[in-house]
This record gives structure tokens, C-alpha cells and sequence, in this order.
């Protein structure tokens, strides 16, 4: 049975805590689970795009009994200034994959009865011998699950007075080799060649592997 978010709740909170939502893209074609992308504008003081869904809240996830991992997400990505945002630049897969990206993400537990939590990887392919790129003109081709640092702390979580909290966690783009390196040693030592090599959260599509 379709349940829906309480898209209205998310909404407040990411006028609150991130900024005022320029544009919604409704998704048009939805199965039980409907994702729409939030837009906050980049400005003078901002200088990204922060894109943000709605409705994968509308189902708990999977998490494992006794987890402290919330059990409720949204998927944030961080996007360079002026970064291609219309139906229109959606048709060329340069501009579209992020947002592919997010809509994949957050359907993924709802459709295979599992769960996104801190430091989790995502092949983009449908097996290890089979991972590409997003698109054209990068070499990311895995996403990472960890908390989008560049908006703060308020942003990352959503209180709700008679349900669990919303937690929202950015998809951070990785290429191969990183993810091999993730899946060898752990995200901690990754998130440290990160911050050698001045990697965050947002996407950039040409930057160099940090392995």
C-alpha cells in the first residue's frame, strides 16, 4: 500500500535549516514510492546548489533490530554554482545523473528490503565486473552515504514530534578505485585521504581520485 511523506514537514525544514527552495521537481511516473527533488538556489553567500528529496521517508528502512541508525532518510547532493537545473538540461545525462543518482538512492531500500547508513557504498552497475561511470565527462562511478558536512549539523537531521526523527545524508561521488579502497579498509581511512586531498561532500565531476 503507498504511503506518502510528510512532505510539508520536510519542506519547513529545509526552508529552515538550508534555504529557501527555488523549484520542486515532481516526479511524474511514481510506483508506491514518489521522490520529488527539492532545489535551494546557490546565492552570494551560498555557492552551491543543494538539491534534496522528498518521499523516501515515507517507509522505514530495514535497519538491522538494535541499530541506533535512523530508520527514516532523505538524500542530499551538494552541486557546483550554476550547475544545469531544468527539464530541459535533464535531457543531456552530464547534467541529469546526480539527481538519477538521489532517486536511486532513495529508492533502493523501499525496493530491496534494506537500509542507507553512515559510510555505505553503491556501485553504479549491475555487478562488480560491470561498474560505469554516471555519465559522460566523469570517471565517478560509486556513491558513498555520509552526512553532506557543507550544510551543518541543523541540517542533518529532522525531529518529529509523534515519529522518529528524518536523518539526511549526502551521496558523495567516488571513482573505482576509491570504492576499492573503501571496501578493503573501511570508510574511516577514505574520509582521511579526503580531507588530505580537500575531497567533501560536494560534487565535483572532473576531480582526481584521492587513491
Amino acid at each position: 500500500m503507498a504511503q506518502h511523506a510528510d512532505i510539508a514537514a520536510i519542506s519547513e525544514h529545509i526552508e529552515r535549516r538550508i534555504g529557501r527552495v527555488h523549484v520542486v521537481f515532481h516526479e511524474i511516473v511514481s510506483d508506491d514510492l514518489h521522490i520529488d527533488i527539492h532545489h535551494v538556489k546557490s546565492s552570494l553567500f551560498r555557492r552551491y546548489e543543494v538539491l534534496v528529496t522528498s518521499g523516501m521517508s515515507a517507509f522505514p528502512m530495514a535497519v538491522p533490530a538494535g541499530s541506533r541508525e535512523p530508520r527514516f532518510a532523505e538524500i542530499v547532493t551538494i552541486l557546483p554554482k550554476g550547475w544545469p537545473l531544468s527539464k530541459e538540461a535533464f535531457v543531456d545525462e552530464r547534467h541529469y545523473w546526480p539527481v538519477r543518482l538521489m532517486k536511486t538512492l532513495a529508492r533502493l531500500p523501499y525496493n530491496g528490503t534494506t537500509w542507507l547508513g553512515f559510510g555505505h557504498t553503491i556501485a553504479n552497475g549491475e555487478s562488480e565486473s560491470h561498474i560505469e561511470p554516471y555519465a559522460d565527462g566523469t570517471q565517478l562511478c560509486a556513491a558513498a552515504v555520509l552526512p553532506p558536512s557543507t550544510l551543518g549539523k541543523e541540517a542533518w537531521c529532522m525531529k518529529r514530534k509523534n515519529d522518529p526523527e528524518i536523518f539526511f545524508w549526502a551521496a558523495v561521488p567516488l571513482h573505482l578505485a576509491e570504492l576499492q579502497f573503501k571496501m578493503e579498509h573501511g570508510i574511516d581511512p577514505l574520509l582521511e585521504l579526503f580531507d588530505k586531498h580537500g575531497v567533501t561532500d560536494k560534487i565535483v565531476p572532473e576531480r582526481a581520485s584521492v587513491v
